[in-house]
């Protein structure tokens, strides 16, 4: 029996709105647990004070998600030589289908 190759490239994370999906749910957890924190310590507030709670809990995880996505798109492969990034990847052996 024959076996063929894989070829995977594993550099390749998979990202969603800029960030790997650990930073964003990082993100997005953070930010609900400010917001409860929130509602916790200000539960005699009223509807305005609760509203406002809500937005800073929203603009805390913006600002977090905004911190990650700039942390994240400082790849200076990509930016310097797009060109590299490609012979630096896992392509190992000859294509599927090749002799060898």
């Amino acid at each position: 029996m024959k076996e063929q190759r894989i070829h995977r490239n594993i550099k390749h994370v998979p990202k969603v709105w800029g960030v790997t999906y650990s930073k964003l749910f990082l993100t997005l957890g953070c930010g609900l647990l400010i917001t409860a924190a929130g509602y916790s310590i200000c539960s005699g507030t009223g509807t305005a004070g609760r509203i406002g709670i809500i937005c800073l809990g929203g603009l805390i995880t913006a600002a977090l998600h905004g911190v990650c996505w700039f942390l994240e798109n400082q790849d200076r492969i990509d930016r310097d030589a797009p060109y590299l990034k490609n012979s630096v990847n896992s392509q190992v052996g000859p294509p599927c289908g090749g002799s060898g």
